[in-house]
């Protein structure tokens, strides 16, 4: 996985329905991985479970997160912001094991949440020729801390109970 693709792929992990423990996921950020030695390994290793607890950090901060995307030259040397692979590493992230959960709270806010992550990950014309993609691009932070509050939420009403009367 790249970078970009592996921040939206920890980004759905750490604001989904529920804490993903790292052995299930470290394996396939690296995908059969192959190193040097046993100290890159760990440094590696190391250096993925820091950016996953950054993640979090950021998440669990009002307008602190930020997704890691790539930049892309234009056809006339312009830079624009490209954020196909961070959303299509978010829905893999999301594919995991989070499908029973999305089904059992499908709503208009998760789906209006989600729809720029989406319409993202599926674009073909990427950046240069998608007028809206700059747009799209803008909401990512905002749509990504409203499903992690809405999640939040959910497991602390969740852990409280029922109200006895």
């Amino acid at each position: 996985m790249g970078l970009s693709h592996a921040h939206g792929f920890l980004t759905a992990l750490a604001s989904g329905p529920e804490a993903m423990e790292p052995g299930e996921w470290l394996r396939l950020i690296f995908d059969e991985p192959v190193f040097r030695d046993g100290a890159q390994a760990e440094d590696m290793l190391g250096l993925a479970l820091r950016l996953y607890a950054e993640i979090e950090r950021s998440l669990a901060q009002p307008d602190a997160f930020r997704p890691v995307l790539e930049f892309v030259s234009s056809a006339h040397g312009d830079l624009a912001v490209d954020a196909t692979a961070w959303c299509q590493g978010y829905c893999a992230g999301l594919n995991l094991y989070y499908q029973e959960y999305w089904d059992m709270h499908a709503n208009q806010a998760l789906s209006a949440w989600l729809a720029p992550i989406h319409t993202l990950a599926r674009s073909a014309a990427g950046p240069a020729r998608d007028p809206t993609h700059r747009e799209l691009c803008a909401e990512l932070p905002h749509a990504v801390q409203a499903i992690n509050r809405y999640w939040r939420a959910l497991a602390a009403a969740k852990a409280e109970g029922p109200v006895s009367a």
